[in-house]
């Protein structure tokens, strides 16, 4: 019988991931005190981040039959390799974290919930699969660092960063659609579950909206902080 979502393997890999979340996430925050020990840190899961993509998409092609399928053609595919790279090559807090790190943390977090792909052999341990969970798990688990650690403040500042990067994403689709032969890319022609309302500008929607609410918490936050220090 093959994997299912919220089967048994899918809910002990959840509750194994959430463990090893919470219990890492402490002791980066008590021991990683340092500027040095902290980028440490974060490159070494980038670097994670980047071979768990880069396994997935080399299983998919070899499924497939298809070296195109080497090209990351979704938004969690596509967002696992630049944000593994940006952390790698970029500096703190630079604006391209104000685009990926949303779509990032959405993209990894619903995938992890429910992986549509799961079921696609009865090995749960098959590589497309489990490369597939464990990019995911990276996604999710590096952008979420990177704000836990500060090494990206969201703010309703940098607004713009999100929109510009969704629709240079979109773009990126619409070019592995018409010019390399792709029958979808970023989800531009189908929706992400059949049958469903959830098109591409429908998730750019939800993503924008939301990222936007959290950038203003985080305003809100911070400024209260700064008030209650000042007092």
């Amino acid at each position: 019988m093959n994997p299912e979502i919220f089967g048994w393997q899918h809910l002990t890999y959840l509750a194994i991931v959430t463990i090893l979340t919470i219990v890492s996430y402490f002791l980066i925050l008590k021991y990683a005190k340092t500027e040095k020990t902290l980028n440490i840190v974060l490159k070494v899961v980038a670097v994670l981040l980047l071979l768990s993509v880069m396994w997935n998409r080399i299983s998919i092609a070899i499924k497939d039959n298809n070296a195109l399928q080497l090209i990351p053609n979704s938004f969690c595919g596509l967002s696992s390799f630049l944000l593994s790279i940006s952390v790698l090559i970029g500096k703190r807090d630079c604006k391209f974290f104000h685009f990926i790190c949303y779509v990032a943390f959405i993209g990894g977090l619903v995938t992890l919930i429910y992986p549509d792909f799961i079921g696609q052999n009865e090995s749960f341990f098959y590589p497309a699969t489990i490369s597939g969970l464990l990019h995911h798990t990276f996604l999710f688990y590096l952008s979420l660092l990177m704000a836990i650690t500060k090494w990206y403040v969201p703010t309703i500042k940098k607004w713009y960063a999100l929109p510009i990067g969704l629709c240079c994403t979109i773009t990126y689709g619409v070019f592995l659609i018409t010019a390399l032969g792709f029958n979808d890319a970023m989800i531009i022609k189908q929706p992400i579950l059949e049958g469903t309302f959830l098109t591409w500008w429908v998730l750019g929607l939800i993503v924008i909206i939301v990222s936007y609410i959290a950038m203003c918490v985080f305003d809100y936050f911070n400024i209260w902080r700064k008030k209650r220090k000042n007092k």
